[in-house]
């Protein structure tokens, strides 16, 4: 039995409850119940090919195909008992930004579909009036381009059968924002926002967001993930850990230094080899350690040598 998507079913309670202004009453620029319709009626049934029907009310007729199933791949695969349309008819609601009618709701929503937006992504085809006098059709597959005299009045908006219907919940949102029925999501003022960060839940969830946004900070060369691949960027709680990992073990390091010339500091000659030896191994673990991964050019030992030297040239030159 055909059945209206959850979705569908969210987007028409959305847009009853702010363009039908006088519920439970018939008013002419109210958008009334039985103006917005998604599962198809007896004429649709009679059909026998509408977005508006599932699979149990679709049905093959001779020489021609249907077109809400064998056009689109999307539709072969995600056909159903669900139907897959919307009806909005005619309405006119005034707010703080004007007075709005359904030809302005189709006027926003060709331009939409026009530009490509990726809220309209699952719209098959919208069949619409611009102005309730010529009746038009936006076809994503291009196969059409008008329909009957009957969308004069009302607007008809059909999903790909295998979309879950979400963008339409998205598009009737953008629609009351755009015409001020209900508030933008980005309408916080800088006092609404710091009165939000007093809250503790908050700054957590904002620290956690900070902390672990991945791919935007660039890894050091040779970074890889635990199964070997390449790990090209960290998160900044990746780099906070590996930054105090090193600056502790400098910090180790130093102070291992600091005792060794302390030590040698209290004796009344100073044996320059012994304060190069004592000192050269420390700088070279630490430049080491300090290298990125993919630097397997160079060993401890060897500039543990070299800065051994380095540091007995310079107390030869400074006994000199």
């Amino acid at each position: 039995m055909t059945a209206a998507k959850p979705h569908h079913l969210t987007a028409r309670r959305l847009l009853l409850d702010h363009l039908d202004v006088h519920p439970g009453k018939t008013v002419g620029n109210d958008l009334d119940p039985l103006e917005l319709g998604l599962v198809g009626d007896t004429a649709h049934q009679a059909g026998g090919d509408s977005y508006h029907l599932g699979k149990d009310k679709i049905r093959a007729r001779a020489g021609r195909d249907r077109y809400s199933v064998d056009e689109s791949p999307r539709d072969q695969r995600g056909l159903s008992d669900y139907a897959s349309a919307m009806d909005i008819g005619t309405f006119k609601v005034t707010t703080g930004r004007g007075v709005f009618d359904l030809y302005d709701f189709n006027a926003w929503l060709i331009a939409l579909c026009k530009a490509g937006d990726p809220d309209t992504a699952d719209l098959r085809e919208v069949i619409y009036s611009p102005d309730g006098r010529t009746v038009k059709r936006w076809d994503r597959l291009g196969r059409r381009m008008s329909g009957d005299t009957s969308h004069l009045t009302h607007t008809h908006l059909s999903e790909h059968r295998d979309a879950d219907g979400h963008r339409m919940v998205r598009l009737a949102t953008r629609w009351l924002q755009h015409i001020g029925k209900i508030p933008e999501e980005d309408d916080v003022t800088k006092a609404e926002f710091l009165a939000l960060l007093k809250d503790k839940d908050v700054r957590v969830a904002l620290a956690s967001a900070l902390l672990t946004a991945d791919g935007l900070i660039p890894g050091p060369p040779g970074s890889v993930n635990a199964d070997g691949t390449p790990n090209t960027h960290w998160t900044l709680a990746s780099y906070a850990r590996w930054t105090y990992r090193h600056a502790d073990s400098a910090r180790l390091l130093a102070d291992t230094a600091l005792k060794a010339i302390t030590a040698l500091a209290q004796q009344d000659h100073i044996d320059e080899q012994a304060l190069a030896a004592a000192i050269a191994p420390l700088v070279a673990q630490g430049v080491v350690a300090a290298l990125p991964a993919d630097r397997d050019d160079i060993t401890t030992a060897e500039l543990e040598q070299a800065l051994a030297g380095v540091f007995a040239r310079l107390g030869q030159q400074s006994g000199a």
